[in-house]
């Protein structure tokens, strides 16, 4: 019998993969409570109450659960509302008629404010229409059911203020497996958040009333297919099912939940070296582009190419190095040079990783350009144990198309999707980014920047081949999203790679990912940042510094815990060292294997001219569908000259075997 997953199924598999990454990490903070308050009418799991726990999981807040009865005096309930600690209140829809409304919203009314945020949440056609009216306050008078058979359906978010954010004028395409629009009274009689725009109807899903802060949100169920996947487009698919709880809880939640200080974004192309044009890429041109359309290009620098950079191009990097920046792109570069072990053993990757390191320290001290410790696999991320030696030595994390080593199995749910960095493998940053070399959807875009993640994108030099100007409406879109994104170089995007939240005592929690933290207090008062890092003390910690000097920390249950002042407007930078055997023997950076060389000679070739000609980028195309080796590609080029050296010498002969007449004429 085939198993079709059920909606149960799903969030018991998305809640347990992101029990094991996040949830693990945030339970143990020392901080003060901050609650989301889930009121329930039965003691059965529910869709509502999954989602609700998610939600909360995702941005670090408590959930506390409460089943009522039909009695409307539970003291529990007033209890929990009135309780300082709760910043938000979710009351499943089936609950409303156990509760008495004027009591409840009494309840969540504070000093300071108005009243706390209240979302009723997972409305259907069986919900009491009469109860729904009542809590409205007779603005919603039914319950629609949504016909899935409509095409070109699409999920609309509304532009509300401090609510929708990023995700203002966003649109998704519609898939659901069931779904259910809110009949209000008159139109414009609630505030609209988001709507499924249904052929020329909007059929709100998530509104507001503003007088109350109630909240009430539609149920809209994903199709299973895609939350199961795990991969992030099918992930994007299926947001729509839980945004208004993320929209909500974020909002309730404010700096008291996970958030990032700012977003970054980064445009890296891969395999260039400091030649002036490199095929399709002109640095002088591009330069010019980043400055009208504020981004930032990092080279994803190859360390064979360490001595041969064109000085002009090093002077012009070496002065605009807000624009510019460098990061590793393998070691030989030679295909797939970090793959399998059976083809590549481990022992070799990790030597080619400390060549790596080596070569571009030999870079920089001839250049005088800095580079980033960020490892940028060729063609396709390593196996995990190479990761492993990654973090052995210091480099800062690993970003590649998938963050999923290619020897490890992509958990399922929304655990890995969520966000685009994960310590899931070898206790080392792996980091998902874009290709903007296929279209990417703006609203996709949105989502990613809603939920705080930082944006890599990537590409190669034949990204640019119909003008310098292809990357200008990504770069426009991103800082449309968000004017005061900070476009930076993979080095610094890492370094601020940590969620905060407030603590009640004015102090921040910090959640930190990779081992170089730039602490910022943007709060304008001196705070305590509590940092902690999943750490497993696997390999040995030499040190850990602030802004250079030891400082004490302590390692226990899996955690790394630093506590550190940062007065007001500064920035504190935190370190953690591996000990290795870098420094135990001198490495080699020798170019000696001929099969590179010619490798490299082979892909100067195709990058930097044939990539000009139609006929050359025929070729190149057939290289990359192929997935041509290295040998095969210097067999090629060793065909190519035979050819064109044996028809050199056909023409010539043929020419002087002619009569001395002939070649007169």
């Amino acid at each position: 019998m085939k198993f079709t997953p059920t909606r149960a199924n799903v969030i018991d598999s998305l809640r347990t993969s992101y029990l094991l990454w996040l949830f693990a990490l945030t339970s143990s903070l020392s901080c003060c409570a901050a609650d989301v308050v889930f009121i329930r009418a039965s003691m059965a799991p529910s869709t509502e109450e999954r989602d609700v726990e998610l939600a909360s999981e995702f941005y670090g807040l408590n959930l506390r659960t409460l089943t009522v009865s039909m009695k409307h005096d539970d003291p529990s309930v007033k209890h929990a509302l009135e309780n300082n600690a709760t910043l938000a209140v979710v009351i499943a829809a089936g609950a409303l008629s156990s509760l008495n409304r004027k009591e409840v919203l009494m309840a969540t009314r504070r000093k300071s404010m108005s009243s706390i945020p209240l979302l009723i949440l997972g409305v259907t056609k069986d919900t009491d229409t009469a109860v729904l009216k009542t809590w409205s306050d007779g603005t919603i008078v039914g319950v629609k059911p949504i016909d899935r058979a409509v095409s070109r359906q699409a999920y609309h978010f509304a532009r509300r203020e401090n609510l929708t954010q990023q995700l203002s004028n966003a649109e998704i395409p519609f898939r659901s497996a069931r779904a259910f629009s809110l009949q209000l009274n008159e139109p414009g009689s609630a505030e609209e958040i988001t709507v499924v725009r249904d052929r020329s109807e909007d059929l709100p899903v998530f509104v507001r009333f503003g007088r109350d802060n109630l909240f009430v949100a539609g149920e809209v169920l994903p199709p299973s297919t895609s939350v199961l996947a795990g991969n992030w487009p099918e992930t994007f698919s299926a947001f729509p099912s839980v945004a208004p709880l993320f929209m909500f809880v974020k909002y309730a939640g404010a700096d008291r939940a996970w958030h990032a200080i700012r977003h970054y974004a980064n445009l890296t192309i891969d395999d260039a070296w400091l030649h002036e044009p490199y095929g399709h890429l002109d640095y002088q041109a591009l330069l010019e582009e980043m400055k009208k359309h504020h981004f930032h290009s990092t080279i994803a620098f190859i360390p064979w190419n360490y001595d041969r950079s064109e000085p002009g191009v090093v002077s012009l990097i070496r002065s605009h190095t807000n624009d510019f920046s460098i990061s590793i792109h393998g070691d030989n570069h030679d295909h797939k040079e970090f793959t399998d072990y059976r083809t590549k053993p481990l022992q070799f990757q990790i030597t080619a990783l400390k060549q790596s390191l080596s070569r571009m320290d030999r870079f920089k001290s001839l250049t005088g350009i800095p580079y980033d410790k960020v490892m940028v696999f060729p063609h396709s991320i390593a196996p995990e144990q190479t990761l492993a030696a990654l973090k052995t030595y210091n480099y800062l994390a690993t970003v590649n198309s998938s963050n999923v080593p290619m020897d490890s199995v992509e958990p399922s749910g929304f655990s890995l999707a969520l966000r685009p960095l994960t310590l899931s493998f070898a206790n080392f940053p792996s980091i998902r980014r874009y290709s903007v070399e296929v279209p990417i959807p703006n609203s996709m875009l949105a989502m990613d920047a809603f939920l705080d993640n930082p944006l890599f994108f990537y590409c190669h030099q034949a990204f640019f081949a119909n003008g310098i100007n292809a990357f200008d409406p990504v770069a426009d879109e991103v800082n449309g999203l968000d004017p005061h994104t900070r476009w930076s170089g993979l080095g610094e995007m890492i370094r601020h790679l940590y969620l905060i939240k407030r603590r009640g005592d004015s102090d921040y929690d910090v959640l930190a990912f990779a081992t170089s933290v730039a602490l910022e207090n943007v709060s304008g008062r001196d705070s305590t940042f509590y940092v902690k890092k999943q750490e497993s003390g696997i390999p040995f910690i030499t040190s850990v510094t602030v802004d250079g000097r030891p400082y004490s920390y302590r390692l226990h249950d899996g955690y790394l815990d630093i506590s550190i002042l940062v007065p007001a407007g500064m920035t504190r930078s935190v370190s953690i060292e591996y000990a290795n055997d870098l420094l135990a023997a001198p490495i080699s950076i020798s170019k000696d294997s001929l099969l590179v060389n010619l490798l490299r000679a082979a892909s100067d070739l195709r990058d930097i001219w044939l990539s000009r000609l139609v006929v050359g980028r025929s070729l190149i195309r057939f290289y990359y569908e192929h997935d041509i080796t290295p040998t095969e590609v210097v067999v090629c080029v060793f065909i190519l000259l035979a050819a064109s050296i044996w028809s050199g010498y056909r023409v010539r002969h043929i020419k002087f075997r002619q009569p001395r007449t002939a070649r007169q004429l």
